[in-house]
């Protein structure tokens, strides 16, 4: 009887063990991950937009449309510089912004076009919620090139509305949430 009370505790307290793993490196991971770009909006709408767009489309001639890819081509490092101490008409944020107010505003701005076609598109069937996509998307690296259907809910009518830059722009978005 000793024996079964041991082995039933050992279980038991493994399956709290791997609750408590999953809560920390899984769901409660994403859950940042959402806070965390939330607050790169908050940013971007408050201290961007006015030049760059609202929804990532440039406000004045000569600074970048995110929503088009202008720029975002370069790498975090550089676009930190450029944050950080100006462009040609843009303010150096340096004073302004702390390091990591800088990384997640640059981190919305990439996905800022995928974050539009979301509110605008998805919103509607997913409400606040974020569907997981699923494993036979390609990676970001092959979305490009891709030649087959993007469905990323089958059963979402409004993806066939969608183009293949919009569905892309979305799936971009949907994996720096971590979903």
């Amino acid at each position: 009887m000793n024996f079964i009370r041991r082995k039933s505790l050992i279980f038991g307290s493994a399956v709290i063990l791997l609750f408590v793993f999953f809560q920390r490196n899984g769901f409660a991971g994403e859950d940042k991950k959402v806070k965390e770009l939330q607050r790169g909006k908050d940013i971007y709408h408050e201290r961007c937009a006015v030049c760059h767009g609202v929804d990532g489309n440039a406000m004045l001639p000569n600074a970048p449309s995110f929503a088009k890819g202008e720029r975002l081509d370069k790498t975090d490092k550089e676009l930190l510089q450029t944050i950080r101490h100006g462009k040609d008409v843009m303010p150096a944020w340096k004073e302004t912004l702390t390091e990591k107010e800088m990384q997640v505003v640059l981190k919305y701005a990439r996905v800022v076009a995928g974050d539009n076609v979301f509110q605008e598109k998805c919103l509607k069937c997913h409400g606040g919620a974020f569907p997981k996509l699923r494993t036979d998307i390609p990676d970001t690296k092959a979305l490009t090139n891709f030649e087959g259907q993007l469905d990323i809910c089958r059963s979402c009518e409004i993806e066939r509305e969608m183009t293949k830059e919009e569905l892309i722009e979305v799936i971009r978005y949907l994996r720096t949430l971590g979903k």
